[in-house]
């Protein structure tokens, strides 16, 4: 799906892919903010994400007592059936898979809180180069302004938020505004928005979008004010 109408994208460069989550030391505080935005500025709820993935990596080469990682793996596969295990990366041009492995679990909606509460109950995690456990959350959605309850008009693509819950939360969001400049209605928006974002908005990095005149990709301008 293309958006014919111009639009104002907010989104991290690529040499910047994510961002702190407001309270991401704490898990819980985290996920409090998370879930805030979703209830008053879209049209989904903290329930209803669209994926949800929980992931488990043993020690990577020279992390101290691989056992403790070892031993976390173990323990979510109790709680959450065995999962799928694969190495981590495969060493180039050998195709020899690396030692150090990464199991996943698919989760169900059903079972959000159960992660949640069992990342919650794990802290402090320990500290490993990657993990040791980590949850990805991601949401698609339209934006409603949390002040009036109504959904932003005119939005023909989704925004999304996806969340990495971990020893560090952080996130990354994609969000779509329907209007082609940044007149006083697209400020008001931000500004009634901008209390409910789990994340520190940074308005730098707002861009406009714009079919190109073939209309097969966008272009992007730096938004005046």
């Amino acid at each position: 799906m293309t958006t014919e109408r111009p639009f104002i994208f907010y989104s991290l460069p690529k040499s910047r892919t994510t961002q702190q989550i407001i309270g991401g030391r704490k898990i819980e505080k985290a996920w409090e903010n998370v879930c805030s935005f979703i209830t008053n500025c879209t049209d989904t709820n903290p329930e209803l994400p669209t994926k949800i993935s929980l992931t488990a990596y043993s020690a990577f080469q020279g992390d101290p007592n691989p056992e403790i990682a070892d031993k976390i793996i173990q323990e979510t596969k109790r709680l959450f059936d065995n999962g799928d295990t694969n190495p981590v990366s495969w060493a180039y041009p050998s195709g020899i898979p690396d030692k150090q492995t990464k199991t996943e679990w698919n989760i169900e909606q059903r079972d959000i809180q159960k992660a949640i509460d069992y990342l919650v109950k794990g802290q402090p995690w320990p500290r490993f180069t990657f993990g040791p456990v980590e949850l990805l959350v991601i949401y698609n959605f339209k934006l409603i302004d949390p002040i009036t309850k109504i959904e932003l008009p005119n939005q023909e693509e989704k925004s999304s938020l996806m969340i990495w819950l971990s020893r560090n939360c952080v996130c990354s969001a994609d969000l779509y505004f329907p209007f082609e400049e940044a007149n006083d209605n697209f400020n008001k928006t931000v500004q009634n928005l901008t209390p409910f974002l789990p994340f520190k908005l940074e308005e730098k990095y707002f861009r406009l979008g714009k079919l190109n005149k073939s209309k097969t990709q966008y272009s992007f301008t730096k938004l005046k004010s």
